[in-house]
């Protein structure tokens, strides 16, 4: 899987943001001083950074913003770790809301591409009008239900006043946000993973992180699709099978669910005139780490069970029709 990094160098002296002390990288222990501590041929090196956190390419959390909200410390893995990505290309500098307009990214990493990091280490980068994010733009992911937006240029907000209407809807919304990123456009519109960790540090709202994009091969299976008559229903049925994952629906004829694990599968719904008629011969198989409470509470969201728990030499499991009668079972772990 091509994994892409994301994130520019962090180097002694670089500039990152005007205003901002450079970071300073020394040598704590150095590979000549180690060789008297070691076994002869044996050596190491320490070294040291100083720097403000909002160096390099980083990621901001609510405490950033507001002082009670989550810090470091507070960030779910969740929302900064293996999202699908939705690249959009935009060079602003405005960038209003028809640049979401029709995608669909609710719990994704919505990630702006702008190619203003070509400037990143000189004047051009620093001063001057950048690409931004409109206060309406702004709004649109919020309802939208973006779970992380990133940009490639100097701030996701406009500088040239104290207004800071990116920062204020997004982190009071929980949505970290990702600055200074760079080589988006190796990155494709959709169907990458994208991952900026930072460290965790008590009392501190941003810090660098090293982001990157996984890209898996145009190959394989990408999604399970299932003939349906009402495809909200569907789709809000599997939701809540998956423990609410989130449902997008395109239209009446789509919707999509995606399993919330890492690298869950895509179940993808489709409206036909037809209805079911046969028994399926592929169908979905749901693990269960407690099957007769997990079966009441499907059956309760408008599942019905087919026969009795079966148990086999190959473990066990119940057999459920969901609300329009596609066969799928329940495995005990």
């Amino acid at each position: 899987m091509p994994l892409i990094d994301l994130s520019h160098d962090i180097r002694d002296g670089m500039v990152t943001y005007p205003g901002l002390p450079a970071p300073r990288v020394g040598t704590v222990l150095s590979r000549e001083a180690s060789k008297d501590k070691y076994a002869p041929g044996t050596e190491f090196h320490i070294g040291s950074i100083e720097m403000c956190t909002n160096t390099g390419t980083y990621l901001d959390t609510p405490f950033h913003r507001y002082h009670d909200g989550p810090d470091l410390t507070g960030l779910e893995l969740a929302r900064c770790a293996d999202l699908p990505a939705l690249v959009v290309r935009s060079s602003g500098p405005a960038i209003g809301p028809e640049a979401f307009a029709g995608l669909g990214f609710r719990g994704h990493a919505v990630l702006v591409h702008t190619g203003w990091d070509r400037h990143f280490g000189t004047d051009a980068y620093l001063s001057g009008p950048h690409p931004h994010l409109t206060e309406s733009a702004v709004r649109v992911l919020v309802d939208g239900g973006a779970t992380l937006v990133g940009i490639d240029s100097l701030n996701i907000d406009a500088t040239s006043t104290g207004e800071r209407p990116a920062h204020t809807l997004l982190l009071a919304a929980g949505i970290a946000i990702v600055e200074h990123l760079t080589n988006l456009g190796a990155v494709p519109d959709s169907g990458a993973r994208f991952t900026a960790a930072p460290i965790k540090v008590a009392g501190l709202g941003t810090f660098s992180v090293r982001a990157f994009a996984s890209v898996r091969a145009r190959r394989g299976i990408c999604e399970v699709v299932v003939d349906c008559a009402d495809v909200r229903v569907l789709a809000g049925f599997w939701a809540a099978v998956l423990g609410g994952a989130p449902v997008e629906v395109r239209s009446d004829d789509w919707a999509t669910v995606r399993d919330p694990n890492p690298g869950g599968v895509l179940l993808a719904f489709q409206k036909v005139p037809e209805a079911k008629s046969v028994k399926n011969r592929v169908h979905l198989d749901i693990w269960s780490s407690d099957l007769a409470a997990d079966t009441a509470r499907l059956v309760g969201l408008g599942a019905r069970t087919v026969g009795a728990v079966v148990l086999d030499d190959a473990g066990v499991f119940q057999v459920l029709h969901d609300p329009e009668g596609n066969e799928f079972c329940l495995v005990g772990d």
